[in-house]
């Protein structure tokens, strides 16, 4: 079984606090939230010791701090952040809020969601089958009024490119498979 997770990094939250999982027979994902880089580091190494071997990031997370997230676990684990097309950072860089974020997470039997809510951040995620899916769980997060969506290592460039266009490109869109 694939043991995934989904590291967002949420000010003045403790990951204990800032979780939720969505399992099914093939895969555990957790989503969950960490409030700096020594947090974040310490849990990494606790997931990769627990038998998580694949891990993405926000896009608050870069090279530089997955370097020293990919020591911290050793060899066990493929890590990827969220990047964004040149014309989705602009987007997202005239934001004044980053309250409500989406996510969408390929590795679900239907379409799935789930919310954490803090007073720092609420997060909105879907679970998906299949582009379809995909692009179903974007307009319900865009409806439901998220700032900006990330997905999974699992949207590629044509991938994202398809959400984007599917939403209109109505918020920021980035991925972890750019």
């Amino acid at each position: 079984m694939l043991k995934y997770a989904f590291i967002s990094e949420i000010k003045n939250i403790t990951p204990e606090e800032y979780s939720a999982v969505y399992k099914n027979e093939e895969c555990y994902n957790l989503v969950i939230g960490s409030p700096d880089m020594k947090t974040t580091e310490e849990l990494v190494k606790k997931l990769a010791d627990e038998g998580y071997t694949l891990m993405n990031f926000c896009g608050a997370f870069d090279g530089r701090k997955i370097e020293r997230l990919e020591k911290a676990a050793g060899d066990k684990v493929k890590m990827s952040y969220v990047k964004y097309f040149p014309e989705e950072l602009d987007k997202l860089n005239k934001l004044t809020s980053l309250k409500e974020f989406g996510i969408i997470i390929e590795g679900a039997d239907n379409l799935t969601d789930l919310c954490i809510k803090s007073d720092s951040c609420n997060l909105h995620a879907y679970f998906v089958k299949d582009m379809e899916m995909a692009k179903e769980a974007a307009q319900k997060l865009v409806e439901r009024g998220v700032y900006f969506i990330e997905m999974c290592g699992w949207f590629n460039k044509a991938m994202t490119d398809e959400i984007i266009e599917s939403i209109g490109g109505a918020v920021p869109v980035g991925s972890a498979g750019l």
